[in-house]
């Protein structure tokens, strides 16, 4: 199974919420990997993807036959969209996702920023579910502003009739008193607390 995880933005929450998934897929008995196909604003080494494979690792000791730049196949320093940031080369992710896919159960493939951020002229950040033949797990931050944001990618995959699992990534409790008087209508599920369920949803769908 391939998951594929994105967010309403940029700094949302995905690497945190992709380690708590690598934890509990993990204590499931699931074999996991993950995958951070573009990385951008990389200096030295990408922090992000660094995070995340050494993390997997603890859990699936088959990893340590990769190199962090299997699992980041695409780094740039600028911190902009793939588009801005540099030339993505499509045939060396799909190098790395295949490199990839035989040491696991599960293959986490983080995204860089929202759905529609662009990679070239071609392609858009949604467009890795279907390249990895992915299910989609949304991540949205609690920060203020994030209903408008959360409804707006609601009826964008709606109306594009795609699937996926939702959740909200809360900063701090300031979203109890500003948002969740409303979002609750959703019965969100919750990253801090309700990551079991979460994983189980994914499993299921």
């Amino acid at each position: 199974m391939n998951i594929f995880i994105s967010a309403n933005n940029t700094e949302c929450g995905k690497t945190y919420s992709t380690l708590k998934l690598i934890e509990t897929f993990s204590k499931k008995g699931y074999k996991v990997a993950v995958l951070k196909p573009i990385e951008t604003g990389v200096e030295k080494i990408p922090k992000d993807g660094e995070l995340l494979f050494e993390t997997a690792k603890k859990y699936n000791p088959k990893l340590n036959v990769l190199s962090l730049n299997d699992i980041v196949p695409i780094q740039h320093k600028l911190p902009a969209a793939p588009f801005v940031a540099g030339d993505v080369d499509i045939e060396k992710i799909k190098k790395a996702f295949l490199k990839i896919k035989p040491l696991c159960d599960i293959l986490l493939i983080e995204g860089a920023g929202g759905l529609l951020v662009p990679i070239n002229n071609n392609l858009y950040m949604i467009d890795f579910i279907k390249l990895f033949n992915a299910k989609l797990f949304m991540i949205f931050s609690s920060k203020l502003g994030m209903i408008n944001d959360f409804l707006l990618n609601k009826f964008y995959l709606e109306q594009n009739k795609i699937r996926y699992t939702w959740a909200i990534n809360v900063f701090d409790d300031s979203y109890y008193k500003i948002s969740d008087p409303f979002m609750k209508k959703f019965n969100p599920l919750i990253i801090q607390k309700d990551i079991d369920l979460i994983t189980e949803k994914l499993l299921k769908e």
